[in-house]
Order: structure tokens, then C-alpha cells, then sequence
């Protein structure tokens, strides 16, 4: 009994979640399916692609049957993954190469079955996933022997004659591959010429037990190599896109024989390979890793990529990596933040390099930060003529910038006045890792550290350390 009444609250539940969802016009994914398989240790993971890589959006636990299931609001209609991973490290079974690829809108229903290699799709209401389905096994051979060699040990004799049948079953599927839907449509073309190139050059650049010589090459490495250069954004809506263009850039070096040059250098002729600006600055930000302090190559690797970095997501990546880097002990460069001033233009901490700079980080509701005012606004008067910016930025929320113009213009502060731009969000807070304020923080003429937490405005000492600079 009590069974039929929990089941009944269950019933009534969802029917109100999905009335509410009707009532906003939200149309769910539905993926339903059965993994034949071991089931122990493994489940099944969601993913959509970003940036050219997958980036997982949910997960769920095997049946006891085998059976699994997703319901799924899609935001952006496109390119999605299932994969069977170790539950313990969420690694992929060794025969899960990242070709159990489907494409969501709202509304799509699928149902299939899975195994670790492979899926076959048992039903879809919508004819692209037919098409992927199609593609994604003809090409699936072709990956067990380029991805799959910690199992298939494969070489190039049984490869490259493989490759050449499935470059022409290629041909064959674009040639009807046509749902009139002409976005999808220009995705699954260079989905398909994707695949291909990937798997050419993983072959080459994995373990084999015999690897190929120039002259065993067929003539398609040769025109890849010539024509196949990273150019299309459509990469970054391909889960192996990224994977593409370290391939080719790979390809590159090792063709010029420049596995030996800096890692700034080898950078500098890899974004020469890639034709397009936007690609440069992804494929840029996957060598951030490879630097683990600010030194003097980073430096040399920054100016290099700094061109490329077109998006916030991309400067956002670059910052937080600088973040984790830095050290802010004295004589280190400066994390360089930025503000607005009171007719919103942007001034940043470098635009006062040749003059000593002494900071305030401060907010109108902080009763400490306000005592100071009076002590920093005489401080001002004494140096003003001296090579010393005063510079306070307001870590205010932003919907109370006005509040902070009418406190600014009331109280006649003088220096440089800016406000942040995420308030306790923002790059001055997280870089220098103010946990509370006022923060006071000192940098001399080369933009270089002097110390992060100065001596406040009211202290007797400041001024002894202020002349000591000049």
C-alpha cells in the first residue's frame, strides 16, 4: 500500500514539473537505451562539445538490466557523446573512441544498443541521427586500428590500404549525406573529412610495433600536409577538433625537425601552421599547462599568444592560469587588473608604469575602508607632486555603481577613482587573494611588487616607505 502511494505522489510530481515545463515551452532530450556489456564498475556519460573538446553534462548509473536513460535541455542544438567510463577514475573503456556521436535539438528522442566498442540505434525521430549513425560506423573500423592500438596493435601495412577503402566510402556517404538542413549538413561534411585526418595522423604519432618511412606514405598525407591546415571555426563544434589541430601542428614540427626548439618557439611556428586567429588562441591556451611558474618563458609565451586571445572565455583562461602561477613576493611583476573610472572608461594598473602606485582596495559599505578616506586624501595633498598615483578601485556589486559615483563625487575623492567589475569576483581579489578589505598594496615604477599588503594610509610608517621609493 504504501508502495501505490508513494507511486501516486511520483505520478502527481512530475506531472506538475512537467505542466511547469510546458508553461515555459521547453522541449526535453530523451535518450533511452541498454548497455550490453560487463555492467560492473561502469557507467554512461552525456556530453556536449566546446570549444572542439567534449565536456560532460550529466551522467547515470547502469540498470541492474543493463538499461539507462537522460532527459536533457538542450540549449545550443549540436554535436553530442555517450561514452562508457570507469565509474572509479571516469576514464573510457578501451574500445569507447569517442564515436557514439549524436546530434540534440529540442524535442529528439533516441533509443539504442550500447556495447563498449560500438551502439547500434535502435530508433530516432530525427533523421540526422541516422546519418551520424551511418557515418559513425563506417568510420569506427578505421579508429580501432589508428586509436584502438593498446588493443589492435596494428601497423601501417594493415592500416594505410584500410584507410584508402574508407577515404572512398567518405566520398560515397557526402555524396547522399543530405537532410536540408544545410548548418547540419556543412557539420557532418567536415565531420566526416575531420575523422579521416584525425586518425591519418594519430596513426603516426601513437605506439605501433613498426612505424612507416616517408616513401611508405600514400599520396593523402602528402595533400594533408599541403592543403589540410586548422582554417574552419567549425572545428570548435567537433569533438575531435581540437584534437585535429595538435595533430597537424604536430605533424608540422616533426616534419621540420623542431621537437628540440623552446616551448615559446615551437608554439610561435605551430599557430604558423593554423589559418585562422580564433583557432590560434584554443589551440594557444591547451599549452597553458605547460608552464608552471611566471618567469621569463611565460612571459615570452604570452606575447606570443596575447594576438589570439579574441574572446573572454579565452583571456578568462589565461587569467585564472596566471593566477595559479603567481608569486607575489616583492620584486615580481605585477598581476596587471583593471577598473572603470566615472565616465566608464577602462584604466588599468600598467597604464601608470613610470610612477610608484599605491592602491586602496575598497567598497562603500566597508565601515574600516571609510575611516581611512581621511588619512589617504591627506597623504594625496603631500605627494601630489611627486612621481606617486593614488589609486583606489571600489569592489562594489555593479548594480550599486551609482551608489559608488554619488559617494565618490560627494566625498571628493581624488587619485584615480575605478570600480571593479565582478565586485569580490573580480581579477584584483582573486589574483591577489584579498579574503578582506581595505586591502592596501604598493608597486613601484617598473610595475613590479612592492608589497601586496602595505601599510594603510593612517599608519606612521607609510610615509618612510613611500620617500624610500622615490
Amino acid at each position: 500500500m504504501n508502495k501505490i502511494i508513494s507511486l501516486f505522489i511520483c505520478i502527481f510530481f512530475i506531472g506538475i514539473v512537467m505542466l511547469s515545463c510546458a508553461g515555459e515551452s521547453v522541449n526535453y532530450t530523451q535518450i533511452t537505451g541498454v548497455y550490453k556489456g560487463d555492467l560492473k564498475d561502469k557507467e554512461i556519460l552525456l556530453s556536449k562539445v566546446l570549444n572542439g573538446k567534449k565536456e560532460t553534462v550529466a551522467s547515470t548509473k547502469l540498470g541492474d538490466d543493463g538499461r539507462f536513460a537522460f532527459t536533457y535541455a538542450v540549449e545550443t542544438p549540436g554535436i553530442f557523446l555517450l561514452n562508457v567510463v570507469w565509474e572509479s577514475d571516469q576514464r573510457n573503456v578501451n574500445k569507447d573512441h569517442d564515436l557514439k556521436r549524436f546530434y540534440l535539438e529540442d524535442g529528439v528522442k533516441i533509443d539504442l544498443s550500447l556495447s563498449e566498442s560500438n551502439y547500434k540505434l535502435l530508433n530516432s525521430n530525427c533523421k540526422k541521427n541516422n546519418m551520424l549513425s551511418e557515418w559513425n560506423n563506417i568510420v569506427d573500423t578505421l579508429f580501432t586500428h589508428s586509436h584502438g592500438f593498446t588493443y589492435t596493435n596494428s601497423t601501417y601495412k594493415v592500416y594505410f590500404p584500410l584507410l584508402l577503402k574508407v577515404i572512398k566510402q567518405a566520398e560515397e556517404f557526402q555524396d547522399h549525406a543530405n537532410t536540408r538542413d544545410e548548418k547540419f549538413d556543412k557539420l557532418l561534411h567536415a565531420m566526416v573529412n575531420n575523422d579521416i585526418n584525425c586518425s591519418a595522423l594519430n596513426l603516426l604519432y601513437t605506439p605501433r610495433g613498426e612505424h612507416p618511412q616517408k616513401e611508405n606514405y600514400p599520396e593523402f598525407y602528402t595533400q594533408l600536409q599541403k592543403n589540410g591546415a586548422p582554417s574552419d571555426e567549425i572545428l570548435l563544434n567537433l569533438p575531435n577538433g581540437a584534437e585535429y589541430m595538435h595533430l597537424f601542428t604536430m605533424n608540422k614540427i616533426v616534419s621540420e625537425n623542431a621537437m628540440s626548439l623552446p616551448i615559446p618557439e615551437m608554439i610561435r611556428l605551430s599557430l604558423g601552421a593554423i589559418k585562422n586567429n580564433l583557432l590560434k588562441g584554443h589551440f594557444a591556451i591547451s599549452y597553458l599547462s605547460s608552464f608552471i611558474a611566471y618567469d621569463d618563458s611565460y612571459i615570452a609565451f604570452k606575447e606570443i599568444i596575447t594576438p589570439y586571445l579574441l574572446t573572454p572565455y579565452l583571456e578568462e583562461k589565461v587569467k585564472a592560469h596566471e593566477m595559479k602561477i603567481r608569486n607575489f613576493e616583492k620584486g615580481a611583476l605585477a598581476f596587471d587588473f583593471a577598473g572603470t573610472d566615472l565616465n566608464g572608461k577602462e584604466h588599468n594598473l600598467s597604464d601608470f608604469k613610470g610612477s610608484i602606485v599605491y592602491v586602496d582596495v575598497w567598497a562603500t559599505w566597508c565601515g574600516p575602508c571609510r575611516k581611512e578616506i581621511p588619512a589617504l586624501q591627506k597623504l594625496e595633498k603631500e605627494y601630489h607632486d611627486k612621481p606617486i598615483t593614488f589609486m583606489s578601485i571600489s569592489v562594489d556589486k555593479p548594480q550599486d555603481r551609482d551608489k559608488w559615483l554619488k559617494f565618490v563625487v560627494d566625498k571628493k575623492l581624488g587619485g584615480v577613482q575605478i570600480m571593479a567589475d565582478k565586485a569580490f569576483d573580480s581579477d584584483v581579489v582573486q589574483a591577489y587573494r584579498i579574503k578582506g578589505i581595505p586591502r592596501f598594496m604598493l608597486f613601484d615604477k617598473e610595475g613590479k611588487i612592492v608589497t601586496i599588503n602595505a601599510d594603510r594610509p593612517s599608519s606612521p610608517n607609510i610615509r618612510t616607505i613611500l620617500n624610500a621609493l622615490l
